[in-house]
């Protein structure tokens, strides 16, 4: 009995000698990983306290580095100033040693003739264009010109209809230029031979002169001077319009307006806007024709997108206007 109780007495001794061991590992481990984990973290924190200093240190140099080259930006200003105002004063001293004081005039600077220089090189000259009229939209295009107080220009054949008569008075009475694009439109006729150009191009001058008393020296071949259709050589076309003292207009924009299925009128207005910032010159072909409906309605948003572009102007086509041409001249630089 008494070595039950001995055994028993042990195994209790041993339980709690056990527990002693937990409890005094329980307290070990609850003050030891709370400060290995302030350490961690207070590696952490110094780490990233040396970056943010780092980064300071950097923005300091970048900062003086912009704080320099401003610094040396504005002096290379003034001395371009100074140079500016040298060549003003000397300019000055050389007029009035050259004129009466009296109303005398200085000539501009070469600063003032750089920078109008400049400002007409970054002008985007736009123009109008339109084949095919006069059609049942020509009176509702011209409306829209109107309203917008902008000029076009019109490449027409030889309609003889009242309407159309009506149609060629008004575009010369507006202001618009007015353009020959043959008289009939037929190919096989037209380029067949340089005689059986001859004959077409004087058929629809005679007609405008007949109809509105104006001789147009403005063309656009059917089809583009570009055109696959003729086998005679284009030269030989554009030879007489040389001779005849006329000036031949392709186009670098076109609208896309006469494919075959009716394109739709923001489509048009893409193709009509898209580059145009990248011509100096930007012809803009269009179709006035009966099928094309979708391209008066376009008319309005593409004559406000291109006036609210930067340096455009829109203009009718004269003898002024750089040729703009698929196929030149044999003897053109």
């Amino acid at each position: 009995m008494d070595t039950d109780q001995q055994q028993i007495a042990e195994k209790r001794k041993k339980r709690v000698q056990r527990l002693k061991k937990m409890i005094i590992l329980s307290i070990v481990i609850g003050i030891i990983v709370p400060w290995v984990a302030c350490a961690i973290l207070f590696v952490f924190v110094f780490g990233m306290n040396r970056q943010w200093k780092e980064a300071n240190g950097r923005l300091d140099e970048l900062t003086q580095t912009v704080s320099e080259q401003g610094k040396l930006l504005e002096e290379l200003r003034s001395l371009l100033q100074e140079e500016i105002l040298n060549r003003e004063l000397v300019s000055k001293e050389s007029v009035d040693k050259q004129i009466e004081p009296v109303n005398a005039s200085v000539p501009q600077t070469e600063a003032e003739v750089l920078t109008e220089e400049l400002e007409e090189q970054n002008v985007h000259k736009v123009y109008l264009t339109f084949d095919d009229g006069p059609s049942i939209y020509t009176n509702d295009i011209l409306d829209i010109l109107k309203e917008y107080d902008v000029k076009a220009t019109f490449f027409v054949l030889g309609k003889e209809t009242e309407e159309a008569k009506q149609a060629m008075r008004r575009i010369v009475e507006e202001g618009h230029s007015l353009g020959m694009h043959s008289y009939n439109h037929q190919y096989d006729q037209i380029y067949a031979s340089k005689e059986a150009f001859a004959e077409d191009f004087h058929k629809i001058q005679d007609y405008l002169y007949q109809v509105t008393g104006v001789e147009s020296h403005l063309y656009r071949f059917p089809g583009g001077s570009s055109n696959t259709v003729t086998n005679v050589d284009v030269h030989e076309f554009i030879e007489y319009l040389h001779e005849v003292d006329t000036a031949y207009y392709d186009w670098n924009v076109s609208s896309g307006d006469a494919a075959k299925e009716l394109l739709s009128e923001e489509a048009i207005v893409r193709n009509a806007t898209a580059g145009i910032e990248k011509f100096p010159t930007a012809v803009i072909l269009f179709h006035d024709a009966a099928s094309r409906r979708t391209t008066v309605d376009a008319l309005p948003t593409i004559i406000e997108k291109l006036q609210a572009m930067e340096n455009v102007e829109i203009l009718p086509i004269t003898e002024d206007t750089e040729l703009i041409q698929h196929v030149k001249a044999k003897d053109a630089p």
